[in-house]
């Protein structure tokens, strides 16, 4: 293996720095355990789920408790090796999860709010390729008049035959990985009540 002269330098000061330490009669046991605690001092594991695919890896987010105006400052995301799934292990997808939130900024050296992260709602008008950004009540007003609308227009009440099926074909539900049974039981019921008849799940597709 080749050596530069620089790499050698750095090697043999270390080296000699460390024996002067420890010819002195320094233990530098306690100092390396103190340090040690002072990195995972505040740090919590939390356990969750990947909400990407329909796999259901298991995942740890790792944050610290900051000021209290701040909030947990998130540190990283890995895999669960304790999660039967996945066994610790994460796709390009979930590995990159933290890029959600935050990013390393290589000018601070700190992590940063991701400035590509979409915090609104944008809507594109039917015809049009351009996009604006709207404020959440505009958007939930929205989606709920187009529901009714479409519900009221395409509502069957009775098929050709005369026979009562109170559905709306012209609506459909499709489930995501991100939901829990809970939400899905309710997004279900939800679905039914308006007459839905195509509802999916992300994961059986």
């Amino acid at each position: 293996m080749k050596v530069t002269r620089r790499q050698f330098l750095k090697v043999t000061g270390a080296t000699v720095a460390s024996f002067a330490v420890i010819d002195l009669g320094f233990d530098m046991t306690a100092t390396a355990s103190e340090v040690q605690g002072m990195r995972t001092k505040g740090v919590k594991p939390l356990p969750t789920i990947c909400p990407f695919c329909g796999a259901g890896c298991g995942l740890v987010v790792f944050s610290k408790e900051g000021a209290p105006a701040d909030g947990p400052q998130l540190l990283s995301v890995q895999g669960d090796p304790d999660n039967p799934i996945n066994r610790g292990g994460a796709c390009s997808k979930g590995s990159a999860l933290m890029n959600i939130r935050e990013i390393y900024s290589p000018e601070t050296g700190e992590q940063e709010i991701n400035p590509e992260r979409r915090t609104k709602p944008l809507f594109r008008e039917g015809g049009t390729t351009k996009w604006v950004e709207k404020d959440w009540d505009w958007m939930f007003e929205e989606i709920a008049n187009r529901f009714k609308q479409t519900r009221d227009e395409y509502f069957e009440h009775k098929d050709e035959n005369g026979i009562i099926v109170n559905r709306c074909e012209a609506l459909a539900s499709m489930g995501g990985a991100a939901l829990d049974n809970e939400e899905l039981q309710l997004i279900a019921k939800l679905s039914r009540a308006l007459g839905m008849t195509y509802i999916e799940h992300q994961a059986r597709i």
